[in-house]
């Protein structure tokens, strides 16, 4: 049972408002293996009905060939009001300090999270002017975000086992990439509806900020209605959009024509305006980074997601930021199974970062997944290991008693030819002693496979039992109910011990679990 519960795979799932991004590890004991990656477009499509359609559809064709049963969903949260800020909180008793953050997240996050899921990971303590402080990096997404991909990804059979912001995904990218570096760099992921920009120091993420710049707003410029010497001329969003994918942005003083209808010249002065945007909220990123941190400066920018393929991009971005500006390839350094990876796939791995990320992030504790949902999960595993320890037990006794009645028959073998060989001597004498072995070895020695399948049908959902033992003919049994009422679960599992093959059951002890929903309880009792 354990071995079915055991999670081998784990899928990064990134789900933007362009494109679907999937990653697929596989763990060995030297680590997460590479199997499988795959990206989706998705059309321009005006309503949110039809979006969700073709964004189910995409997900279920991509999952073909995964064992969904087998595998650890870690989705990235792609929403404009998704965000993570680094904090300095007073130095409290870490059960208060959900509390606490959530009082005080108002001054963190520029949305309301009155409607927001809220999660945090304690990165350590620091020491602000004498007084012990923790550092807490905080993420919040709202309520209506969490809902709608949690109905997209039940409608495709998926069970999520982590929700997280992009830049906690890009963290475990860093990691894995970083680790032993101590250079400052920045992740500028370029989506379709905005851009997230990510500052590493090494491995540890320092600031981030989402930039309302994105690649939708080039292919929004260039449909502006043109008037020249050939006519009034309008791009349609479908046709700015290829454009934009073939030519992406002219070199200064190129002047050609792009399907007799626009020329270089015209798209690089239509999409001008938002570049400059662009450029400009990335060096308000940097002199606040700087100021925060005593003038520390970022040493290179690596360019991830869709964006990253404009053709110029990084010369321009370059050239506006006077710094080395460079394509991310999130594939470098991973343990990849052979032939996982085409021509194709490479060509386009700086799209990946997100879902590579997030699977790499696994067994991180940050987590924006409604608190219900993360306890149904935990509480769905206890149980199953449970049932899966009884059972073992179970099986590991009943062995036992086979065993034990192997070893009586042979024993009985022994005797008997024994018997035969002192029949003249002493015949009654032999017979008691050989009635009295049998006795001993089974004296007060009860059913064993009788008792578990008793306690097998009796015990009441939501009760684990932890501990099992027989002492001076007494069983002791100690365990768990995790319910509202626990009086009546233990109530009903005494009657119907008492009704079964169980004399003299008595409640020893009853008490609430600390910190934790459950009630921990003892009794005792003899078997027939």
């Amino acid at each position: 049972m354990m071995n079915i519960l055991k999670k081998d795979y784990i899928i990064g799932l990134d789900i933007g408002s362009s494109s679907i991004k999937l990653a697929e590890f596989l763990k060995k004991e030297d680590g997460l293996h590479l199997v499988k990656v795959d990206v989706k477009e998705l059309a321009y499509i005006g309503d949110e009905a039809s979006a969700e359609k073709e964004t189910l559809a995409l997900l279920k064709r991509m999952l073909r060939g995964s064992n969904i049963k087998k595998s650890k969903f870690i989705v990235s949260i792609n929403c404009p009001k998704t965000a993570i800020k680094n904090v300095i909180t007073p130095h409290m008793p870490k059960g208060e300090l959900r509390n606490a953050i959530k009082l005080a997240a108002k001054n963190y996050f520029p949305f309301s999270i009155d409607d927001a899921l809220l999660d945090f990971e304690i990165l350590g303590e620091v020491v602000e002017k004498g007084v012990k402080k923790y550092k807490i990096l905080v993420a919040a997404s709202p309520q209506k975000t969490i809902s709608k991909f949690l109905s997209i990804l039940d409608k495709a059979g998926i069970k999520p086992s982590s929700f997280m912001p992009i830049p906690y995904a890009l963290r475990g990218l860093a990691e894995a990439a970083y680790s032993k570096d101590k250079e400052t760099r920045c992740f500028l992921d370029i989506g379709s509806a905005h851009t997230e920009l990510v500052i590493f120091k090494g491995k540890d993420l320092v600031f981030s900020r989402m930039i309302p710049v994105a690649g939708s707003d080039l292919t929004k410029e260039m449909t502006d209605v043109l008037v020249s010497d050939k006519g009034r001329t309008e791009l349609s969003l479908d046709e700015a959009e290829k454009i934009k994918r073939e030519i992406g942005i002219p070199p200064e003083g190129e002047s050609k024509m792009i399907n007799d209808k626009i020329s270089t010249i015209q798209i690089l002065s239509m999409i001008r305006t938002p570049l400059e945007r662009l450029i400009n909220e990335i060096d308000r990123c940097f002199d606040y980074y700087r100021e925060e941190n005593e003038g520390g400066r970022v040493d290179s920018l690596v360019l991830l997601g869709g964006g990253a393929s404009l053709r110029g991009i990084r010369n321009f971005l370059s050239e506006g930021l006077g710094m080395e500006v460079r394509l991310g390839n999130p594939l470098d350094g991973l343990k990849i199974k052979s032939g996982a990876i085409d021509e194709a796939a490479s060509s386009i791995a700086h799209k990946l970062a997100v879902a590579v990320g997030a699977g790499l992030s696994e067994t991180r504790g940050l987590n924006l997944l409604p608190p219900e949902i993360r306890e149904e999960t935990k509480q769905t595993f206890k149980r199953a290991t449970v049932q899966a320890i009884v059972t073992g037990i179970a099986l590991i006794l009943a062995l036992v008693y086979i065993g034990m009645r192997i070893q009586l028959a042979s024993f009985q073998k022994r005797i008997a030819a024994g018997r035969m060989e002192i029949l003249s001597l002493q015949p009654q004498i032999e017979q008691v002693e050989t009635q009295g072995l049998a006795n001993e070895i089974l004296v007060n020695e009860p059913y064993w496979e009788d008792v578990f399948k008793e306690l097998s049908n009796i015990i009441p959902d939501n009760t684990y039992l932890t501990e099992f033992l027989m002492k001076d003919k007494t069983v002791k049994i100690r365990g768990v109910v995790t319910s509202s009422k626990p009086e009546e679960l233990l109530s009903g599992f005494i009657l119907g011990m008492e009704k079964g093959i169980f004399n003299n059951v008595r409640l020893i002890s009853t008490k609430e679990i600390r910190d934790k929903f459950g009630n921990e309880f003892e009794l005792d009792c003899r078997v027939d």
